[in-house]
């Protein structure tokens, strides 16, 4: 069997967040597999250094992110990643540079569904206030002054706008969760923005879409941008991969 967590080196180890941290950076790294039972709370208190009570509040976190099931008399045991929250694609993230080309696939897959599908919705069901406040966004995106920063904040602000105007609440969900995911790592995104080319062409093709509410027009013309820089994105991933 797998061993716990060793204890965490800082003060206050025994908290909750710290063992629940030990915890799921051995599942994530496979030290714990799925359907693999962890071990009681007795002993993980007792190997840590902690109060069960911790441990349990821990396991619950880990339980809540759907890293974990816990079943009254069969203790905790590790569920397949595919079935755990989206907030967990943070922690698959965190702690490399460049993350791995095939999570940035898959990621990037329903960034296209959630972003192009908001689009088309966006521009047929927005308010006539709605599609003048996108049409000053995509302004602003040709003005050549602004910052690399700035292009991806008002980017930000114009998929927040569309996913309201798509007047579909879960569609509004799945994207807040994919941007904080991509807000986590700033200077990642820098590195793989869209090119000025290539959001002139997404201004000039969306701000036509939305004249005469075309849906079709807009998700297709998010679609394109998204699986031009998905390539490119995917290529200047592949490359820091092999350089590591």
């Amino acid at each position: 069997m797998s061993e716990p967590p060793d204890p965490p080196s800082q003060p206050g180890a025994s908290r909750p967040d710290a063992i629940a941290e030990a915890l799921r950076a051995q599942i994530l790294e496979g030290k714990y597999g799925p359907g693999e039972r962890l071990p009681s709370e007795r002993d993980l208190a007792a190997r840590i250094g902690a109060n069960r009570a911790s441990v349990r509040e821990a396991l619950k976190r880990l339980e809540l992110e759907g890293l974990i099931a816990i079943r009254r008399g069969g203790g905790a045991r590790v569920v397949p990643l595919e079935e755990a929250g989206l907030g967990v694609l943070q922690y698959l993230l965190d702690g490399k540079d460049e993350p791995d080309p095939a999570l940035v696939g898959q990621w990037l897959d329903v960034q296209e569904l959630v972003l192009a599908g908001g689009a088309r919705f966006a521009v047929e069901r927005a308010t006539e206030q709605e599609l003048r406040e996108a049409t000053l966004l995509l302004e602003r995106l040709t003005d050549t002054s602004i910052t690399d920063e700035e292009v991806i904040a008002v980017l930000d602000e114009l998929t927040e706008l569309l996913a309201v105007a798509s007047r579909n609440i879960v569609l509004h969900m799945v994207r807040n969760g994919l941007t904080a995911q991509l807000q986590e790592r700033h200077a990642l995104r820098l590195r793989h923005r869209p090119s000025r080319r290539r959001l002139r062409k997404l201004v000039r093709e969306l701000r036509q879409a939305i004249e005469v509410r075309d849906g079709s027009a807009a998700a297709e013309a998010v679609r394109a941008l998204l699986r031009a820089q998905r390539s490119a994105t995917l290529e200047r991933v592949q490359k820091s991969q092999r350089r590591l």
